[in-house]
């Protein structure tokens, strides 16, 4: 905004929709990177619930013939199929556990910072404050 004494109220009009629009833009690009940050940081989390799902249908299914037929050679079947699934489900607590600490780590996914500043550009432009 230029500080020539002599503006009309329509060039006056124009600076601040000028600035208000630039306000705007910073703000929602500061909000934007917020966001990726954000994402980054989760993205270790919900890999490791990913492979805890997938562990967990191995659990379910206990359809890994392999680790059944070698404990079946040592056990009975039904023990061996029970021990498998027992392996499969306490892999899939474990990385389940550890995922739900990384996502809890990451916080609330909003971008804070960004909503906290706009707050305070609505209050600074409120009249009477």
């Amino acid at each position: 905004m230029t500080d020539q004494p002599n503006r009309t109220a329509g060039q006056l009009v124009d600076d601040l929709t000028s600035d208000t629009a630039r306000l705007v833009r910073d703000e929602l690009r500061k909000g934007q990177q917020e966001l990726l940050a954000k994402a980054r940081e989760a993205s270790r989390g919900a890999a490791m619930l990913g492979g805890a799902g997938v562990l967990g249908a191995l659990a379910a299914g206990t359809s890994a013939a392999l680790l059944v037929r070698t404990l079946g050679t040592f056990l009975p079947k039904p023990a061996a199929a029970l021990v498998a699934t027992t392996l499969y489900a306490g892999g899939a607590a474990a990385l389940g556990a550890v995922g739900l600490e990384e996502l809890k780590k990451v916080g609330p996914l909003l971008p804070e910072e960004t909503i906290a500043s706009l707050r305070e550009d609505v209050r600074a432009v409120r009249p009477g404050t």
